[in-house]
């Protein structure tokens, strides 16, 4: 499975960079960049407190039925050694800390994703999305800003509207994580589902209950809900926010995201 997702990911890579190459002219925004500020505090299930700050900037490109994307992130974190950022979120991959509290900045760890458009949506069928993705490990391991493993994943995004101006949403992923050495880390099944709301042409609401597997067997599931709002400032043009509340002991007790994107 894992070479099958690498395979994906290397193929839309490729098809990226082809179009690139012979294409003199873009069709008018078929590319998006896009970045964002997401800080997030809490304990982790850990008696210490981790503070991370994580800055992707992600370029992104469409075409007919489907997209792919890739994404640098810078992070920052304060830490003991027990949480790690994983998946852009912090996460406890350790049982203990290995260190005092430090803050470690630099490099996160480069993602390369692909989406699939399998169904667009029509009568009662919804819309449905194939996602496989690839995490590199440019993070430094030695400064708790990643595991220093390949991470390999994939899922299914599904969202319907209905009564108009209200939308709904499923996903679900699976990841196969890269173990650092001496630690064992269990692969991670994420799933949410929400609901959204178009309070004007411009401004979409919605909610999510979000949880993934702890990495740690034994420890809390991270689970959070998340509030979202997206306004269209101009067609080419958004911005975008989020505030997160952790529900358990693996989350972090809050965080705030703040973002802007541009076609082009």
């Amino acid at each position: 499975m894992r070479r099958a997702v690498i395979a994906i990911c290397l193929i839309a890579s490729a098809l990226l960079l082809w179009d690139i190459a012979v294409s003199r002219a873009a069709d008018p925004r078929n590319w998006q960049l896009s970045s964002s500020i997401t800080y997030e505090s809490g304990t982790f299930g850990t008696s210490t407190r981790t503070d991370t700050l994580y800055v992707p900037f992600t370029l992104k490109r469409y075409f007919d039925q489907g997209d792919v994307s890739f994404t640098v992130p810078f992070v920052e974190v304060r830490s003991d050694g027990q949480t790690t950022i994983v998946d852009g979120r912090p996460q406890r991959i350790r049982k203990a800390g290995t260190t005092g509290i430090r803050t470690q900045r630099g490099l996160g760890d480069m993602v390369l994703k692909g989406r699939y458009y399998a169904v667009d949506e029509h009568g009662l069928l919804p819309t449905i999305a194939l996602v496989a993705k690839v995490k590199f490990p440019t993070a430094s391991e030695s400064k708790d800003l990643g595991t220093g493993k390949f991470d390999e994943g994939v899922g299914v995004e599904v969202s319907r509207r209905f009564l108009e101006r209200f939308i709904a949403y499923f996903d679900l992923s699976y990841t196969i994580i890269g173990s650092p050495a001496g630690i064992d880390l269990r692969n991670q099944w994420l799933y949410d589902f929400g609901l959204g709301y178009d309070f004007t042409k411009k401004l979409l609401g919605s909610i999510f209950y979000e949880e993934r597997t702890a990495l740690i067997a034994g420890q809390p599931n991270p689970r959070s809900l998340l509030f979202l709002a997206d306004y269209k400032v101009t067609e080419a043009f958004r911005l975008n926010g989020m505030v997160e509340v952790g529900l358990s002991n693996g989350s972090p007790d809050y965080g705030l995201t703040g973002g802007v994107a541009f076609r082009f």
